[in-house]
């Protein structure tokens, strides 16, 4: 898991110029519910291929504004903190990101970095498999009609991933999953 790159096939990195603010209490309580049942994504110390701990490994809500969901996942992936830092200091935070990929003992922190990007389309989900803990943002235009199918298919193979997975739901019709009132 710790050598695999970003899955950029299914999905597409969010610009941190298209999000207005960083912070605000609706994304924090988003964030909340995001980090909700991920944990403690380890395995025990004697047992690195072992069988990994997670409570919730899928989970997937409505939200209303686009914005909201892009800051989320700009605030989990780390994009600000690297985009801020010295080259040192994204060498710093690269390392830290991988060492949580390799320790396979350690449970997840609040501070460890996630994947987190738009899906480009969501027939592409299909042959999704989180190298770390992820969350996805699907707009409603590339919802489609084959959403609940996916939808389906990512919550069917999440038991099997080493990581736990958060899809955002932005502008899909009422009901494809729980709605969030930020």
């Amino acid at each position: 898991m710790p050598l695999r790159r970003f899955d950029s096939i299914r999905l597409r990195p969010i610009a941190t110029t298209g999000v207005s603010a960083r912070r605000c209490s609706r994304t924090e309580a988003l964030i909340a519910a995001c980090r909700l049942g991920t944990g403690p994504a380890n395995r025990h110390l004697a047992e690195p291929s072992g069988p990994v701990r997670i409570e919730m490994p899928f989970g997937c809500y409505q939200v209303d504004d686009a914005e909201i969901a892009r800051r989320a996942a700009l605030q989990l992936d780390g994009s600000w903190r690297m985009s801020e830092a010295s080259a040192f200091g994204r060498l710093l935070i690269r390392g830290r990101a991988l060492w949580s990929d390799i320790a396979w003992w350690r449970p997840l922190q609040a501070g460890d970095a996630w994947d987190a990007g738009e899906a480009t389309d969501t027939d592409a989900l299909a042959a999704f498999e989180p190298r770390r803990t992820t969350l996805i943002v699907i707009v409603d235009g590339a919802a489609g009609a084959t959403l609940p199918r996916a939808l389906a298919d990512l919550e069917r193979r999440a038991h099997r991933w080493q990581r736990a997975v958060r899809v955002l739901l932005v502008g899909a019709p009422p009901g494809t999953a729980r709605h969030l009132p930020l």
